[in-house]
């Protein structure tokens, strides 16, 4: 993600990218990525999609 994004684009993308298995995998190794850089762990009853956004957002990749 290179440009900041409003969060209903990003909300958006993401739930595209939970359609496929493909997409789901992507979705994980970004979280797993998030997780591994920020320190922060993925706290269990999180969805992935709300924990990528809660990482961008504090990274201010999401506009408000």
């Amino acid at each position: 993600m290179n440009a900041k994004k409003t969060l209903v684009e990003r909300q958006t993308e993401l739930q595209t990218l939970m359609a496929s298995v493909v997409g789901r995998k992507e979705l994980e190794k970004l979280a797993s990525g998030y997780q591994i850089a920020g320190g922060k762990a993925w706290p269990m009853k999180t969805s992935v999609i709300t924990y990528i956004i809660v990482h961008e957002r504090s990274q201010g990749l999401i506009a408000d």
